[in-house]
């Protein structure tokens, strides 16, 4: 008769929570890398921006027309808006990123304790194994003493019978009187 462990369904779904959370927590570390991707993305993008005014005022600095200065105000304006918008889509970017860290954080939180509570299930296993093979060692000794009180009583049925027949054919060969005789003595 082989083992089988009576929680065996909720070691199963234990097993199966484990294994998702396991991909929770890959899902979110991997949203994080993206996060923080995304950021590194947007610093070049600002930093490209910082380049392209930076060029700007110098080439507003050689040039002398003041027909364009009104026109190089409006455009510096213009990338200011533009490089204060990739500076605030950058600080939305690392709050997005602080929120996936803490996401990962639960799911790592998470997967500890359905680890945990698989580990519990499975030592709980292993004991109810070892409980049950000391239960057939157990149950393997009652039938061997059994086999050997079986074995002795049959034996000592079978002296017993032994010493019947000898008996009997001691009779068989003396005459009572003999047997008298005999029995006197050991008296």
């Amino acid at each position: 008769m082989a083992f089988e462990y009576r929680l065996q369904k909720v070691l199963q779904l234990r097993e199966r929570k484990v294994k998702e959370q396991e991909e929770r927590v890959r899902q979110a570390y991997d949203y994080v890398k993206l996060c923080e991707q995304r950021i590194e993305e947007k610093k070049q993008e600002i930093e490209d921006k910082k380049t392209e005014i930076q060029m700007l005022y110098q080439n507003m600095l050689v040039s002398h027309h003041t027909l364009m200065a009104s026109h190089d105000e409006f455009i510096h304006e213009v990338l200011d808006k533009q490089l204060e918008h990739l500076q605030f889509e950058l600080q939305q970017l690392y709050q997005e990123l602080e929120m996936a860290k803490e996401a990962l954080a639960e799911e790592r939180r998470l997967l500890v304790k359905a680890q945990q509570d698989l580990e519990v299930l499975e030592k709980h296993q292993e004991k109810a194994h070892e409980e049950w093979k000391e239960e057939q060692k157990r149950k393997e000794m009652r039938q061997l003493d059994e086999v050997a009180i079986q074995r002795f009583f049959r034996n000592a049925e079978n002296a017993a019978e032994e010493e019947a027949e000898e008996k009997a054919l001691i009779l068989e060969e003396y005459d009572p009187e003999e047997l008298d005789e005999i029995e006197d003595l050991e008296d």
